[in-house]
């Protein structure tokens, strides 16, 4: 049996570029959790049996447009807050990179503009200040091959 290669939580890593030449990116602090969701946009065709017009017919799907969404949630630090509130200043997307790390070698990263589409800031009385964010791509994401770590 062949044990399957697990990424910690550090492991996977939401980072944002400063749109400086050369680009830098950093991981804003705070987040407890995080994802990367990419999903694909389908159009539908039922398509007849030309020999049997009364059975039930098939549906075909085609692609008709791809999307990535990175989401994150934690704590709210004071120091991450400016990132976010300039993200969402900004009318326009800004670069992010969604690393995957296994015993500190980098297996790839995912990397696209994104649209900061939402920012929420909370608190429950007794507790600390929580943050949440969704970002949208606008455009192509691209998977950058990084080392195995084997």
């Amino acid at each position: 049996m062949a044990q399957a290669k697990t990424v910690r939580f550090s492991g996977l890593r939401v980072l944002l570029g400063d749109d400086e030449e050369p680009e830098v990116f950093a991981a804003p602090c705070g987040f407890t959790e995080r994802s990367l969701t990419l999903s694909k946009e389908l159009g539908s065709t039922n398509v007849p049996d030309c020999t049997d017009e009364d059975a039930a017919p098939w549906t075909e799907r085609d692609v008709t447009s791809k999307s990535a969404e990175i989401g994150g949630q934690g704590v709210l630090d004071i120091t991450a807050l400016a990132v976010w509130q300039e993200r969402f200043a900004s009318d326009a997307s800004g670069n992010a990179r969604v690393e995957v790390w296994r015993a500190g070698v980098m297996i790839g990263h995912w990397l696209g503009a994104f649209h900061l589409e939402s920012l929420e800031i909370g608190a429950t009385q007794g507790e600390r200040a929580t943050i949440q964010v969704s970002m949208q791509s606008d455009g192509a994401v691209t998977w950058v091959e990084g080392d195995d770590g084997d």
